[in-house]
């Protein structure tokens, strides 16, 4: 039986590997998530749950999976990031919260599953962002403060809660103040087991939104004892390391995660991804970022959009050093 995942954290300083981007890397496998559901959209299908006839897109998510497991990846994310019931709700047929139990039970399941039980499962919340398309802005509109980010989150959160399948809580991509401070103050009650926050920020090392990680400090202590771990994700590998020595200089008692992209951009207009500087590229980018990130208190470290396979197995390997 594996260890439990709040002891490998808190109790020792063993670094784990994440897998790496799950919706590119099932579409460079040929699977169409041009959709506002992204990587949601194939368990929307009946023929997805169709186990008796053969479906191209259960085998692409299947294999995704067994390629990061391969690269040496331990803890890997439920395909549940653009799943929201917001988001749900208004692109598909599912309308009541008893249906969109039902769908996660099962996407939930199928993540388990192709993983075994040897490995962490994360149950992965994409941000209010993801609903709105401002991962990469932070542009909530003009009056973030107003949103009610518990709404937006809550049936998610209570299904993650009761489903022992999920060893933690991945809250990511968070690129506005006002969603990261709505999180922080909830307590157990709303997040009922270990969870990690992982924010957006830019090339400047804020978040999108322009709010300086400093900031973070007044948002701590927090009320819920189950976070486990802050952290930045899809932002460049440079970004990632700047932002990450920001962290631990501002929160440096928190366990830290971090899974940067490829290093390209992402245009929102063209639903494209492009290089606006060099690609991270060899097996010795990794090995430098990777030491970067051990030596700032990274204790998980993966990849988001863009990342690969290859990458992943270039980072565990730098982990194990």
């Amino acid at each position: 039986m594996r260890q439990s995942l709040l002891d490998v954290i808190r109790n020792s300083q063993k670094v784990l590997v994440m897998d790496g981007g799950q919706g590119t890397e099932l579409e460079s496998r040929g699977m169409d998530i041009s959709n506002p559901l992204w990587s949601t959209i194939p368990f929307t299908k009946d023929e997805f749950w169709d186990f008796s006839r053969p479906c191209s897109d259960r085998d692409c998510i299947y294999e995704m999976y067994q390629a990061y497991l391969d690269a040496g990846a331990q803890l890997l994310s439920t395909v549940t990031y653009q799943t929201s019931f917001m988001t749900v709700c208004s692109h598909t047929a599912i309308c009541s919260e008893k249906q969109y139990d039902q769908l996660l039970d099962r996407i939930v399941a199928f993540c388990r599953k192709c993983i075994g039980q040897d490995h962490y499962l994360i149950g992965t919340i994409g941000s209010y962002a993801a609903h709105v398309g401002a991962e990469y802005t932070g542009d909530y509109g003009p009056l973030p403060e107003k949103i009610n980010f518990l709404e937006y989150f809550r049936p998610q959160l209570r299904n993650f809660n009761r489903n022992e399948a999920i060893d933690i809580i991945g809250l990511e991509t968070i690129s506005n103040f006002h969603e990261v401070k709505a999180i922080l103050s909830w307590d157990d009650s709303i997040i009922s087991k270990p969870f990690y926050v992982s924010l957006s920020v830019g090339e400047d090392g804020k978040l999108r939104d322009g709010t300086s990680l400093r900031e973070l400090v007044s948002l701590f202590p927090v009320s819920n004892p189950n976070l486990l771990l802050m952290g930045v994700n899809c932002c460049k590998p440079i970004s990632s390391v700047k932002a990450l020595a920001e962290l631990h200089k501002t929160l440096p008692d928190i366990p830290l995660l971090v899974y940067p992209n490829s290093g390209e951009s992402y245009d929102q207009k063209t639903q494209s991804w492009f290089f606006a500087a060099r690609p991270l590229g060899s097996d010795n980018t990794w090995q430098d970022i990777v030491h970067e990130y051990k030596a700032q208190g990274a204790r998980v470290i993966g990849g988001c959009c863009r990342t690969t396979p290859k990458d992943i197995h270039s980072i565990a390997a730098h982990c194990r050093k």
